[in-house]
C-alpha cells in the first residue's frame, strides 16, 4: 500500500476536504465549524431548528435542520448531504445533552429513556447515515463526542455516564467494522465552560450552582476546558496525521480524569 505523505504543517483536514457537522450551533459546535471554515473546509451543520435559529452557522456553511434522535430527520438530512456530496470526508458528532441529575434509583423510566436516545440513539442513526458516504471517500474519519463520564461516573450522573459509555463501545465496534475506509475515534471531554452548564441551551442547567474557580483548584491544569480545547484534538483525529488513530477514546479533560 502506497501511503499519501503527511503534511505536518497543517494537521487538522485538508483545505476542500467535505465535513458534516452534527451538533454544530452548540458551544463546541461554533468554534469547531469556524475553524474549520477558516482553514478552506466545507462544511454542513445539522442541528435541531431552536438551535440553528438561536445561533445561526456562518453563511459559507450549508445548514440542515435535524433532530438527530428521529430516524426520519436524520434521513432526510443525510438525502440532502448526498444531493450535495457523492461522499464525504469526516463527520463529526457532537449531539447529547443531560437532563435529571438523580440517583439510578429515582429516575424514571422515561427520563431514562430520553437521556439514552438524546446521547446514544443519536450517534447510532447520524452513524448508519454517514458510514456510506464516508466510505465513498476511501479515507474518512468520523468522530464521536462522549465524555469522560463514560469511564468516571459521578453520582447522579449513571444515566448519562451509561450513554457515554455505549457511545465509546460503538466506536470502538465501528472502527473495526468499517477499517481500513474509515477511521472512528472519539474525544471525551471534560468538564468545559459553555452554554450546556448552565443551562444556556433551552434544557436544564447542568449543575444548579457551577463555579469555575472552585472546579480549576480540582483539574491538574489549574483551568475549566473552553471550546477550543476540544476543537484542536477532533480537528486533528479528522486529518491525515492521525491516520493511524482507531477506535481510540482521546480523554481532553486536563488531567482530572486519569486511566491506569
Amino acid at each position: 500500500m502506497t501511503l499519501a505523505s503527511i503534511n505536518f504543517a497543517r494537521l487538522g483536514p485538508p483545505s476542500g476536504s467535505r465535513i458534516v457537522v452534527a451538533g454544530g450551533c452548540g458551544g463546541m459546535g461554533r468554534v469547531l465549524v469556524q475553524a474549520l471554515l477558516d482553514t478552506g473546509v466545507e462544511v454542513v451543520v445539522l442541528d435541531l431548528p431552536t438551535s440553528i435559529g438561536a445561533h445561526p452557522p456562518p453563511p459559507q456553511a450549508q445548514v440542515i435542520a435535524c433532530d438527530a434522535s428521529d430516524t426520519a430527520s436524520v434521513s432526510a438530512a443525510f438525502a440532502v448531504v448526498s444531493q450535495r456530496w457523492t461522499a464525504i470526508d469526516g463527520f463529526v458528532n457532537l449531539v447529547g445533552f443531560m437532563k435529571a441529575w438523580q440517583h439510578l434509583d429515582a429516575l424514571s423510566p422515561e427520563t431514562f429513556d430520553e437521556v439514552i436516545s438524546g446521547n446514544l440513539r443519536s450517534h447510532f442513526l447520524a452513524a448508519r447515515a454517514a458510514l456510506p458516504l464516508l466510505r465513498a471517500s476511501g479515507n474518512g474519519s468520523l468522530v464521536s463526542v462522549a465524555s469522560t463520564m463514560a469511564m468516571d461516573v459521578y453520582p447522579g450522573y449513571t444515566h448519562y455516564g451509561a450513554a457515554k459509555a455505549a457511545v465509546v463501545a460503538l466506536v470502538k465496534g465501528m472502527a473495526r467494522e468499517n477499517a481500513p475506509c474509515v477511521r472512528v475515534n472519539a474525544v471525551a471531554p471534560g468538564l468545559t465552560n459553555t452554554a450546556f452548564l448552565t443551562g444556556g441551551t433551552g434544557r436544564p442547567k447542568v449543575f444548579d450552582e457551577f463555579d469555575p474557580e472552585i472546579y480549576a483548584k480540582r483539574v491538574p491544569m489549574k483551568r475549566v476546558a473552553v471550546p477550543d480545547d476540544m476543537a484542536g484534538p477532533i480537528l486533528f483525529l479528522l486529518g491525515s496525521a492521525a491516520r493511524f488513530i482507531n477506535g481510540e477514546t482521546i480523554s481532553v479533560d486536563g488531567g482530572i480524569y486519569l486511566r491506569s
